[in-house]
């Protein structure tokens, strides 16, 4: 016969039906015992609750769930689990035995479990709500609050978490049913630091303050709701913004119902047409309070909007000198550029929220770095991004972890912006190459509030850094996200990639063949399965999330042979003729088994299929396979058509070279212009290759002797011959039996006075 702890397993795992059937037929042979009744009737609760879910308005499962937990009370009057789930079904469901509930609540109060005590309390405000017993429900409110404060005085988001839903609750009995004005306003400022954000409250404090002309209290209450506000109270909102508009009128306005107007109409301007009140409200209020950076701050964002930069700067600029808001930085920063081709300087960042800066910072990156970056504009633009990510980690960070206040919405949404802020600077972190900086801010972020993103900015930076048995850990953690559904495949195939990359790069050789072929039947058995439903961007997408398994792939087909790799790659484009790695890929292998043809073929295929969105490095490994293939077939015109673009391409892709890669272009280009007996290209391009040796300080090699050598041909050929002849005497100063140097000495001496020119 199974034992009640056989019982209680079931109800853990959540087959209640079956723990209740079960219980029963014990119960038919121990009649009155406790632990059995107790559980026998929380499993009769639960599968109330989940009845619920179909039907809400039958409690008649409720009810008998209800009388079991009484039956047992009966026998054991002390059980404090029993006592707990019949308040609380009478008191939030039935309602058939309030007075009792709240002799039930004034026990459990006395309890010694802290834990029961709370629940209590919570209950009995509830039982003495629906009594009208409000003044009682007052004093647990207060006793809560004092309890909270002394239990989280040194943590300050545990105390805002437990803290704004009281506060809350208070303020809502004062307003609707003590309706005591002062009440509500004393509650309002109590509660105003532990993140009020209750939008429609905030709403109705702000008019009743209006009604008792309590104008300060008005302007922080209503410009609380506008910034928290939903669709939900929109209207009430909306016509809160007018109310405070036909004040405006007659009235010089609190700071707070201005910045609440000028924010409405910022957030609500698809319903309130902005026809130039932003401006008037600004201009008139910078005129009453012009050390207040608010109204500078919407008219710069006013004019930015309108692209009028001129008049956005000296605003943004000025409302930045003033304090200012972490939103304008974004701002300044763009216009300073639009307007001098230069960032501007900002001696002082503003005291804003940590959510602002983060705010702040996901908009510079969307919006001011797509709008103006360059390339020798990027590292600067990354600077002011990491920072504003950095001031934002710092401010939650103080938050959660050194109890210092902020102005935050709920603790639960402020702790996973936190954890979001934490994903995006430790990207930038990544990106400024400080790798051991972003793994303490991505471990810190994944604690807080998990989630696969995270993982993977994780995994990368560990992957910087060289530390693959970690990052794989790490990527593998990621990947099981999509087993949860929490990630498109897509995604889930580049973490693969990853985990298969540094799988090879440990050299484990067969494990990586194994999670390449796992890798390579998911990605086909996708493929196949969706391919319908697929659209050309979701098609072109996967296929560049699968580079990094084909590189891998590569890197393991080389250590076979040529044409078993050429083999392989064909058999990847005859599942996936779009596939433009394996493309790619068969254009090296054809490159290094010298079918030139094959490998001008496929790079036209590679580029034909990814056209605009291959990168500059893959873009410069196909101009120069290409263009060389088509030298070593004689096609020296479609060569140079491939040389000429790398001139400019190798300058953006290696900036810093030592101008190894730009020499031997020029070098190339100059051949080709000379085998097509195009001088003057070729003296040019010649030339541009010799520099290259003496601007690098280099040595006589087989390769500068030949371009010497082209060069001079070209210069004799467009009648520089004294140059010409300088060059073939700079030759045989370092070669002096270089034959073709001395060819060319004795073919071009002619003339009477030829040995003037030796």
């Amino acid at each position: 016969m199974s034992t009640l702890q056989d019982f209680e397993s079931l109800y853990k795992q959540g087959q209640f039906s079956d723990c209740l059937e079960s219980v029963n037929t014990f119960l038919l042979f121990n009649q009155d015992h406790l632990p059995a009744l107790l559980l026998k009737a929380k499993c009769e609760y639960e599968i109330a609750s989940a009845g619920a879910e179909q039907n809400e308005d039958d409690y008649s499962l409720f009810t008998t769930a209800y009388n079991s937990f009484e039956y047992l009370l009966q026998l054991n009057p002390t059980e404090e689990i029993a006592m707990l789930y019949a308040v609380y079904i009478n008191a939030f469901i039935i309602h058939i035995n309030l007075p009792e509930a709240k002799v039930y609540c004034d026990i459990l109060v006395l309890s010694d479990d802290e834990a029961v005590r709370l629940k209590a309390l919570q209950y009995r405000r509830k039982v003495n709500f629906s009594l009208g017993n409000i003044n009682l429900v007052i004093e647990d409110l207060d006793l809560m609050i004092t309890y909270y404060q002394n239990l989280f005085h040194d943590n300050r988001s545990l105390l805002d978490q437990e803290l704004s839903p009281l506060y809350f609750e208070k303020t809502e009995i004062y307003l609707w049913h003590k309706k005591d004005a002062q009440k509500v306003f004393d509650t309002f400022n109590q509660g105003k630091t532990h993140a009020f954000n209750y939008a429609l409250t905030n709403c109705n404090i702000a008019n009743l303050a209006l009604d008792e002309e309590q104008f300060e209290i008005a302007g922080e209450a209503a410009l609380m709701a506008v910034k928290y506000g939903d669709d939900e109270c929109q209207q009430e909102l909306l016509d809160l913004y007018q109310r405070i508009t036909e004040l405006n009128l007659s009235n010089k306005l609190d700071q707070g119902l201005v910045y609440a107007l000028l924010l409405a109409l910022r957030i609500y301007s698809e319903v309130l047409t902005d026809d130039g009140e932003t401006l008037s409200l600004t201009k008139k209020y910078i005129d009453v309070y012009p050390d207040w950076h608010v109204p500078h701050h919407f008219a710069g964002t006013f004019w930015f909007d309108r692209k009028n930069y001129e008049k956005a700067f000296a605003y943004l600029k000025r409302s930045l000198e003033l304090g200012g808001m972490a939103a304008g930085i974004r701002r300044y920063m763009e216009i300073g550029y639009h307007l001098t081709g230069q960032l501007p300087g900002l001696e002082s960042w503003p005291e804003d929220n940590p959510e602002a800066f983060y705010n702040a910072a996901v908009d510079f990156y969307y919006h001011t770095e797509v709008n103006i970056s360059n390339a020798s504009l990027a590292p600067e633009l990354l600077k002011i991004r990491t920072k504003l990510y950095e001031t934002s980690y710092n401010g939650f960070y103080n938050y959660f972890y050194n109890n210092t206040p902020i102005e935050a919405e709920t603790t639960e949404n402020q702790m996973h912006t936190f954890a979001k802020c934490s994903n995006n600077y430790g990207i930038a972190l990544t990106e400024m190459g400080e790798f051991e900086r972003a793994v303490e801010v991505h471990t810190l972020g994944y604690s807080l509030s998990p989630f696969w993103e995270q993982l993977s900015s994780w995994g990368t930076a560990l992957k910087k850094l060289g530390r693959l048995e970690e990052a794989i850990d790490v990527f593998s953690t990621a990947a099981s996200y999509y087993f949860e559904n929490y990630m498109y495949f897509s995604s889930y195939l580049e973490i693969r990639g990853e985990i298969l990359q540094m799988t090879y790069e440990l050299g484990r050789i067969e494990e990586s063949r194994e999670l390449l072929d796992q890798i390579t039947n998911d990605y086909d058995g996708y493929i196949a399965v969706n391919q319908g439903n697929l659209t050309a961007e979701q098609l072109f997408e996967l296929n560049e999330k699968y580079i990094i398994v084909q590189n891998t792939r590569y890197d393991l087909l080389n250590q076979g042979n040529p044409e078993d790799a050429i083999k392989t790659w064909q058999e990847e484009l005859v599942k996936n003729p779009d596939d433009n790695t394996a493309w790619y890929m068969l254009m090296q292998e054809y490159y290094q088994l010298k079918d030139y043809p094959q490998c001008i073929a496929c790079a036209n295929n590679y580029q034909m299929v990814k056209k605009e969105a291959i990168q500059p490095e893959s873009l410069c490994k196909i101009h120069y396979m290409r263009g060389r293939s088509q030298m070593f077939l004689g096609n020296y015109a479609e060569a140079i058509a491939d040389f000429n673009p790398l001139v400019d391409l190798l300058e953006t892709v290696y900036p810093d070279d030592d101008q190894s890669e730009s020499c031997r272009n020029f070098l190339q280009l100059a051949e080709s212009h000379y085998m097509l007996k195009q001088w003057d290209l070729c003296v040019d391009t010649a030339y541009k290759a010799i520099r290259c040796y003496i601007d690098s300080n280099w040595g006589w090699d087989e390769e500068l002797v030949k371009v010497k050598l082209q060069y001079a041909d070209a210069l004799h050929a467009i009648k520089l011959k004294g140059e010409a002849m300088e060059n073939i005497n700079n030759i045989l100063e370092s070669y002096p039996d270089n034959e073709e140097a001395l060819k060319r000495k004795k073919e071009w001496k002619t003339g009477l006075f030829s040995f003037f020119k030796g």
